[in-house]
């Protein structure tokens, strides 16, 4: 599975990285905004999401395209969980991020992500 990292801060975006590489993860690469998180985006199974990025869109607006486009398991990675509405196979992680926390995050996502793979070829 490829993760593909959405987070602007980058000790948290290393420390992700770091984590889901050490569980045997692929990198699909690392994105610091919008727009480079949607050219990313037909690499990656799985997304983690910080929920409020510095160029505007939040992670629920992004993660709305990446599952409707290329569906994507998304992961959020935020400090205010409570800015994020309960979705079917949306998990969440809180800064400072758990080693436990953001691996079973991403196990989720991958399980969902293989329950509803339609993804275009």
């Amino acid at each position: 599975m490829r993760v593909l990292i959405v987070e602007d801060e980058p000790a948290f975006a290393l420390m992700v990285e770091d984590i889901a590489m050490a569980e045997g993860f692929e990198i699909a690469g690392i994105a610091r905004n919008t727009a480079e998180a949607m050219e990313l985006a037909p690499e990656a199974d799985i997304a983690i999401l910080d929920v409020r990025l510095a160029d505007g869109l939040t992670g629920p607006e992004i993660a709305a395209q990446l599952v409707e486009r290329f569906n994507v398991g998304i992961v959020y990675l935020t400090g205010n969980p409570d800015l994020v509405a309960d979705q079917e196979g949306v998990h969440v992680v809180v800064k400072p991020p758990d080693v436990a926390r953001v691996v079973d995050g991403l196990r989720k996502a991958a399980a969902w992500r293989n329950r509803t793979d339609r993804s275009i070829s």
